[in-house]
Formats: structure tokens, C-alpha cells, sequence
């Protein structure tokens, strides 16, 4: 019966300890309908449109402020690249000039002054 408690007591402990990790960069559901990704412990959520692409950073759960980066975005689609600047648009939000089509490969270059870009994948 012992032993039984503290295979028990163990296993919530460590189920306890993997959410903690799991959640260190805050809450990873998308917040704009888009595709969610961490990379470098950011959050980057891609939201495609009928009208441009929006790209939604968040860092440990907080928007990360976006006027001072610059990024672009490459779609490979249908045997095609085509590239589209990102540009700061509000609060936590850069947008493209692109349409971002079903089936599309995606690649996130954003990059802050003094640091190193980052490059983030999708696909649709």
C-alpha cells in the first residue's frame, strides 16, 4: 500500500513539473485564428487572410512589441516563391502584402536590431 502511494505521489509530481515546462512561454493557443509556433521562446501566430498575412508575437504570454522589427515572409506555393516584407502594424502585429494559399510552404524571417533573426516554418 505504500509503495502504491508513492508511485502515485511520484507520478502527479512529475505530471505536476512537464506542465510547468510545457507552459514556460505562456499560453500557446492561438489568440487571432491563426497557426501557432515557439521558436527561440517567443510565440509567433501566422494568420492567414483573403486581404495580406498577419504575424502575432508574444513572449512568456505577453505581446512583444513590434516597432522596432523588420521580417519578411516567403511563400512557396504551386512551383512559386514569392516574398513580401513584414512591417509593424500595431502593438504585437506585422503585416504582409502576400496571400498565403492551401498547401503553401511558409518561412518567418524577423529580426530586431543588435540580435540575430529568427526564422520561423508553416504549412498549410
Amino acid at each position: 500500500m505504500k509503495t502504491k502511494f508513492i508511485n502515485v505521489l511520484l507520478i502527479s509530481l512529475g505530471s505536476l513539473l512537464f506542465n510547468a515546462s510545457a507552459l514556460a512561454h505562456g499560453d500557446e493557443t492561438p489568440q487571432h485564428g491563426g497557426v501557432v509556433k515557439v521558436e527561440h521562446e517567443m510565440i509567433f501566430e501566422l494568420v492567414r487572410r483573403d486581404s495580406g498575412t498577419s504575424l502575432y508575437l508574444r513572449d512568456h504570454g505577453k505581446p512583444y512589441p513590434t516597432e522596432k522589427l523588420t521580417g519578411n515572409v516567403t511563400v512557396l506555393a504551386a512551383g512559386k516563391k514569392l516574398d513580401a516584407a513584414l512591417v509593424p502594424s500595431g502593438e504585437n502585429k506585422m503585416t504582409a502584402d502576400v496571400v498565403i494559399p492551401d498547401g503553401a510552404k511558409v518561412l518567418v524571417k524577423v529580426k530586431e536590431d543588435g540580435h540575430h533573426s529568427v526564422t520561423v516554418r508553416y504549412s498549410f
